[in-house]
């Protein structure tokens, strides 16, 4: 089906154009639909894609996380051919550092390993003498367990020394809304129509099925398919559409700060500069371009989490006291990491949900999609996202009962076959969920 201008009818609607939106508008348009997708910000990963540290790991104590992440680390090493853009075109890039993840009480290790080698995923158990020589940057003392700077024992002498394990193959992509930026001028090509600062009013329902949806400017805009890809603002949207009900699974806004420093001369990009996973600190960091550290938090008990009423209204600037906490146990595990005094960073929204799993499946009404809390941790499966949609829409518009019997899916590279009520809307929370993304 073809939209005309007069009629504009399209055969879906994603609404969010992030990583997540448009690795499904990709994916639903190359499988023959015209697709509009709608976001309320100025471009394509103008929002909490753009601020996302944009890490590709491996290091889930899950099977599934695990399993769909190694199979997306192919995705970003092979971009080009993914996203099958003309030449010159610029493009997001893959840089691999390694990662490397320090012990600490209860990070499910021993899980997380045997992961890896069901998957064959290469992985190295370091002592604390091969972290000294193989990153002579890293102290590693333990200081567990985590606790904020204003907390007199943060500065206490560590006691005793930490091992870890270390991915060779993990990395990051060194620009997240340029990566999708060409996700969606793939989907353009491949006949998708992009629309931008549009906000969805209201949501069309007719005979009990999705109709499309009205634009704040007054339009509308027809389709038997609605995905909602929004972010941070897709529990406002599921809540317009009149969908939270079932759901025994929903996300909410959570802000967060990244922040930046100047490198450590022996901790930078091809020079000893390596992804780091510091439970024993609550704290992560890699080197960001030629001579830049770039800082995230692992929420860690001691810090308050700031959830927010209202995702379109939140500030985007970091404060002096996330960035001195980050920064701050960052030079704990890098003593020759110079602090400037000047917050330098962001801050942004997360869509959690309270596993921390994002949420891919359909809704309580019919042709409307769910593509939420993503949780800060599913950017390295954008492209995998848009395949696992795309393959639910398939089977719930064919006329399969998803919640009953859920769909299957068999990953492209590895060809490992998952069951995709992993992510169901309707699944348990386990009494020991994560308190964030690294579980």
């Amino acid at each position: 089906m073809k939209a005309t201008e007069s009629a504009r009818t399209y055969d879906a609607i994603v609404v969010g154009a992030g990583i997540i939106g448009c690795a499904i508008s990709l994916e639903l348009s190359r499988a023959g639909r015209h697709v509009l997708c709608v976001d309320a910000g100025p471009t394509a990963g103008s929002g909490s894609t753009g601020a996302s540290s944009a890490i590709v790991r491996f290091h889930y104590s899950d099977a599934v996380a695990t399993a769909v992440a190694w199979d997306s680390y192919f995705d970003w090493i092979a971009w080009h051919d993914y996203v099958d853009l003309p030449a010159n075109e610029p493009l997001a890039r893959y840089v691999q550092t390694g990662a490397l993840v320090l012990d600490a009480p209860g990070s499910r290790r021993e899980a997380t390993l045997s992961h890896f080698g069901e998957l064959s995923i290469q992985y190295e158990e370091l002592t604390a003498d091969d972290i000294h020589q193989r990153f002579p940057e890293i102290c590693t003392e333990s200081f567990w367990p985590p606790r904020t700077p204003d907390d007199k024992a943060f500065w206490h002498q560590g006691r005793g020394e930490l091992g870890g394990y270390l991915t060779p193959a993990a990395g990051y992509v060194d620009d997240p809304q340029l990566a999708a930026r060409n996700l969606m001028s793939a989907a353009r090509r491949a006949g998708a129509t992009f629309q931008f600062r549009r906000r969805v009013r209201r949501v069309i329902v007719t005979h009990d099925r999705i109709a499309g949806i009205e634009l704040e400017s007054g339009d509308t805009v027809h389709a038997p398919i609605v995905v909602n890809a929004c972010g941070p603002a897709s529990d406002c949207l599921n809540q317009l559409a009149g969908v939270t009900g079932d759901m025994a699974v929903r996300g909410r806004p959570l802000r967060t700060e990244t922040h930046e420093t100047p490198a450590p001369p022996g901790f930078r990009t091809g020079r000893g500069g390596v992804f780091v996973t510091d439970p024993d600190l609550g704290v992560a960091f890699r080197p960001h371009g030629q001579d830049r550290l770039h800082i995230s938090s692992m929420e860690p008990e001691c810090d308050p989490l700031e959830w927010i009423d209202d995702p379109c209204s939140y500030s985007d600037q970091p404060t002096q006291h996330a960035y001195d906490r980050q920064t701050l146990r960052a030079a704990r595990r890098l003593p020759r990491l110079t602090i400037p005094p000047r917050p330098c960073g962001i801050g942004a929204l997360y869509d959690v949900t309270p596993d921390w799993r994002p949420i891919f499946d359909r809704s309580a009404l019919p042709g409307y999609y769910l593509a939420c809390g993503t949780s800060g941790n599913c950017f390295k499966i954008g492209p995998m996202a848009g395949r696992i949609v795309a393959a639910i829409i398939d089977a719930c518009e064919a006329g399969q009962d998803h919640d009953r019997h859920p769909a299957g899916f068999v990953t492209p590279h590895q060809r490992l076959p998952l069951s995709l009520g992993y992510y169901s809307r309707l699944r348990t929370i386990a009494p020991t969920a994560p308190r964030n993304a690294i579980a």
